[in-house]
């Protein structure tokens, strides 16, 4: 379990999270659902440790996590709004060097396995930068899935995909999210309704609805009305 408690983080006089509470148990898919500039990619990324909280912790199987240390990094997945790959790589060699990087004992049989479960066998031998957008995804899903991390931390994994695109990430996700915690930001309602076991719903930085998908009637109308 992972647990969030009284995050806050400011620049400057701006603050961007105001006191985040919430937890989430094993094998659960949380959709995170705001505005542009509501504070969801600010938060995403205090939870991988590419930014300190102002003030707050993070609580990991229950104890205080050390949010830059190796340890709980090695825990997390992470896939940024704005994919970082290298373009003159194939596939197979970009996920070699992920997988050498993470220090892992058996890297090319890792990466044999991220090929398999992201449904990129046919792309393996190809440079990235011929690849569709969709492809491009699904490398970047595997790069962060490499080391089997516990938590997946997702930001806008559908963003400019096409509908068939975005299908097939949606299986990769939901094939991904056995004995995982995955999070990801959407501001695709239909998405997170398909995907997401639970919604968290952030305006001007504060949680303003923590609900199961399934108990959220209306969402377009709900979501309005909280994010206005």
């Amino acid at each position: 379990m992972i647990k969030v408690t009284g995050i806050n983080k400011s620049f400057g006089s701006k603050q961007v999270l105001k006191n985040i509470d919430f937890s989430i148990k094993n094998d659960s898919v949380v959709g995170l659902l705001g505005p542009n500039g509501a504070g969801k990619t600010t938060l995403m990324r205090v939870m991988v440790g590419f930014l300190s909280p102002n003030s707050g912790v993070i609580e990991w199987n229950g104890e205080i996590a050390e949010t830059k240390s190796a340890e709980y990094r090695g825990n997390i997945g992470y896939l940024p709004e704005n994919n970082p790959l290298y373009p003159t790589n194939t596939v197979n060699e970009y996920l070699e060097l992920i997988a050498n990087l993470k220090n892992l004992k058996e890297p090319k049989k890792e990466v044999v396995k991220v090929i398999k479960e992201c449904g990129l066998v046919s792309v393996v031998s190809q440079k990235i930068e011929i690849l569709s957008k969709g492809f491009k995804q699904r490398v970047g899903l595997a790069a962060a899935i490499i080391g089997n991390p516990k938590i997946l931390i997702l930001d806008e994994p559908t963003s400019g995909l096409d509908p068939n695109q975005i299908i097939e990430i949606r299986k990769v996700i939901k094939k991904l999210a056995k004995n995982k915690i995955i999070i990801f930001s959407t501001h695709i309602l239909p998405e997170a309704k398909a995907v997401c076991d639970r919604l968290l719903i952030i305006n001007k930085g504060q949680i303003v609805l923590d609900e199961l998908t399934g108990k959220v009637k209306n969402l377009e109308k709900k979501f309005v009305e909280l994010t206005v």
